[in-house]
């Protein structure tokens, strides 16, 4: 009995070791800072939906994909020598003022950290520094084009600016400004930033201050673009909204909306939907799954991206609801299929519940339901729906109506020969 005493004493000495060391430099989970945290890993429940949308194809940046492309690692390290060179500062300064940031720029990564101290402190300085002289040789780009071996590949600009958006993919922006800034460089990074960054097909505005990262850049730059200020408004709840073939049926009109921010949805007048154009192209999933993911992660962050796209799923359900906002100029299809758009808008929103919208997008919401059930226009809706569907319907429906007054006619006629008769 003694021995088997010893033996568990022993292994209750052992697991109390054990466990402590197991806690050993663990935080309380008040302690973490949270309001700092700011660059996340994708919940798995929305990464599920399309995991290709949130990983990196050429170049990893930060910690969650850390050295995934050997190749990329050395160009990185070529382009931090081509900007020491532009800079002709004494590497101390950059290892000064990185260590300085260490702790502010972990408290930004809600995930785990796996690379130990140095290697963290090299991969801040090697991608902090290659982002940064990227941008400008792009900002310079007349110099560099025939000289800059990523500037000769226009296919490997694309895929690098698709990848510095991801979630998981980003460097705190004020890393890169404090890094910037030791330059002396009169242009602003923030300007540099948009330069780099600017879509055509979003139509942005450079935002006023300065993001948390590049994820947040594009969310904010869309948002800054807006002249309706639809972040703080309260949220009121809507469970469906009709689609556009529906609401066209219905006699709705479908208008552009000049504004540059697809985010200005407005219904003007009563029977009129104004909305700015939309350009969806085979990189748009991509961008609003990383916008959406940023929006439901981050504690400070308001759903507009994702308001957004719920509007448009209630929208969208069949091709024929794409073709109506196409045919109004509204959409502009970029990717070719209806039905890839169709798949797109409506696998949106997986997996992340949304069904809060701010007052401005419910009372539009509100609007077009009151529209569409009029009765008078709810039967117009289903008589167009019923009779005047598809080419067939519209046809024989026609002939129908055609039949119905040749008929009358006939009668007409038969009955004042009647009358003269007598």
């Amino acid at each position: 009995m003694e021995g088997k005493s010893r033996d568990v004493a022993i292994e209750i000495e052992r697991l109390e070791r054990e466990w402590t060391e197991m806690l050993q430099n663990v935080k309380l989970p008040e302690m973490n800072d949270i309001s700092m945290q700011n660059i996340y890993r994708v919940p798995q429940h929305i990464r599920e939906s399309n995991p290709k949308a949130y990983t990196p194809l050429i170049v990893s940046i930060g910690p969650y994909h850390y050295n995934s492309f050997g190749a990329m690692e050395e160009l990185k390290l070529k382009y931090l020598m081509g900007f020491l060179n532009r800079t002709r500062l004494p590497m101390r300064e950059f290892a000064v003022k990185i260590k300085e940031l260490e702790e502010k720029i972990r408290s930004c990564y809600a995930d785990t950290i796996k690379c130990n101290d140095d290697d963290f402190l090299k991969m801040i300085l090697v991608d902090a520094c290659f982002i940064i002289e990227l941008f400008l040789r792009c900002h310079e780009y007349s110099y560099w084009m025939e000289k800059d071996p990523l500037l000769l590949k226009p296919w490997m600009l694309d895929y690098i600016q698709d990848d510095l958006l991801l979630l998981e993919n980003q460097l705190p922006f004020f890393v890169l400004e404090q890094l910037y800034n030791l330059t002396g460089m009169n242009e602003k990074l923030l300007d540099i930033t948009f330069n780099y960054f600017k879509k055509e097909s979003l139509r942005i505005m450079c935002p006023r201050e300065s993001p948390e990262h590049f994820t947040d850049f594009l969310r904010s730059s869309i948002i800054s673009s807006s002249k309706l200020g639809l972040e703080n408004l309260e949220k009121r709840k809507v469970k469906h909204v009709y689609s556009a073939s529906q609401l066209m049926e219905a006699g709705l009109q479908f208008q552009v909306n000049p504004n540059k921010s697809f985010l200005d949805l407005t219904y003007p007048k009563h029977g009129v939907l104004s909305m700015p154009i939309l350009t969806i192209h085979d990189g748009t999933e991509v961008l609003f799954r990383n916008m959406m993911a940023y929006e439901h992660c981050h504690l400070s962050s308001t759903y507009i991206i994702s308001q957004y796209v719920a509007f448009l799923d209630f929208l969208i359900n069949t091709e024929k609801d794409v073709n109506v906002l196409v045919d109004k100029k509204i959409i502009v299809n970029l990717m070719g299929d209806t039905n890839a758009v169709v798949t797109m808008i409506n696998n949106l929103s997986s997996n992340i519940a949304m069904s809060y919208f701010n007052s401005h997008y419910f009372s539009i919401c509100n609007n077009l339901n009151h529209f569409y059930e009029n009765p008078f226009n709810k039967y117009k809706a289903i008589f167009i729906h019923e009779y005047f569907n598809t080419p067939w319907k519209i046809a024989s429906t026609t002939a129908a109506i055609m039949l119905l007054l040749l008929t009358f006619i006939q009668t007409v006629c038969s009955i004042i020969s009647v009358v003269r008769g007598k």
